[in-house]
């Protein structure tokens, strides 16, 4: 006769089988998986190795390069720029190292640094533009004719382009020391500037050092400005943009290679040693002969160095 005893004995039968064969298969199933995912990991723990290692490779073969191309920097730039005025420009994003690096090249080509700038993120806000203007109408010197503009960006390059190269519009103007100090003064009391070396008023070429450009919700706006105070430069005289790099969404090189490629020079590696070397030997070459070069390794870009002569 089956009983409740029965029953109970039955399902505590059952329960028993179904641990002892979760027991079984999971130690079945942990042996091989275990392996596996052990294997994998090892597979995985070995490729980064090998990654971390190419990584470090490369970048030893790249100090080796840099430091190959200081060496060589004094003999191959040597004479370059001998006697000309050579302005600097520094826009955001630039780096400092960079900068440096690239007037130390400038001496090597025995030019001279008639001034050196840092444009600062203010002067390309949307919201100073008016600002601009009015700054426009209270520093520009008596001998300088101003576009008609209400782009205040446009209007102040245009006048800072020609108080510090002594041109406008590529016409040559008379400019005092007094000019050039109410318009960088202005533009430093505003946070717009600040003055590394005070600018002599003569400029036989400008370099225009800058990163990747903006990337805000104004970037647009912002990276236009250095489009516009780049081209207000090079209608002066000769006139060359080194970029950090030329990546990044709408990043100012790639605009004047497309839009300005006869009339601004580029270089996009500014940031190594090798950029600041082709930065300087490009400037030469559109000062000297006139020969607008666009080099580095991103795209738009001809060579790493200018062709030999």
């Amino acid at each position: 006769m089956i009983n409740f005893r029965y029953h109970l004995v039955s399902l505590t039968a059952v329960f028993l089988a179904l641990t002892v064969g979760l027991i079984l298969g999971t130690a079945a199933l942990n042996g091989p998986a275990m392996e596996a995912l052990e294997t994998t990991s090892q597979g995985l723990r070995d490729s980064n190795e090998q990654l971390r290692a190419q990584v470090q490779e490369l970048e030893d073969q790249l100090g080796e390069e840099q430091e190959f191309a200081a060496e060589i920097a004094p003999a191959y730039l040597a004479g370059k720029l001998t006697g000309k005025n050579i302005l600097v420009v520094a826009l955001p994003g630039a780096d400092t190292a960079a900068v440096d690096g690239t007037v130390e090249m400038l001496g090597y080509a025995g030019a001279t640094v008639s001034g050196r700038l840092s444009v600062l993120d203010d002067f390309f806000d949307p919201n100073n533009a008016d600002q601009l203007v009015d700054l426009v109408d209270t520093t520009t010197p008596a001998t300088v004719q101003t576009p008609v503009t209400y782009d205040g960006v446009q209007a102040m390059s245009y006048v800072l382009a020609a108080v510090t190269t002594g041109k406008a519009a590529g016409t040559a103007v008379e400019i005092t020391p007094g000019d050039i100090t109410k318009v960088t003064t202005a533009l430093t009391d505003m946070s717009m500037l600040t003055v590394e070396t005070t600018p002599t008023g003569l400029a036989d070429g400008v370099i225009v050092l800058a990163g990747a450009g903006a990337t805000d919700s104004d970037a647009d706006q912002r990276n236009t400005g250095m489009v516009t105070i780049t081209n207000e430069y090079a209608a002066d005289g000769p006139t060359l943009y080194g970029a950090m790099t030329s990546t990044g969404d709408g990043n100012p090189i790639n605009v004047l290679r497309t839009d300005s490629a006869e009339t601004v020079a580029t270089v996009d590696n500014v940031a190594f040693t090798q950029g600041q070397i082709a930065t300087v030997a490009a400037l030469a070459e559109f000062v000297n002969a006139g020969t607008v070069d666009h080099l580095g390794i991103g795209e738009g870009a001809s060579a790493l160095l200018p062709d030999a002569a």
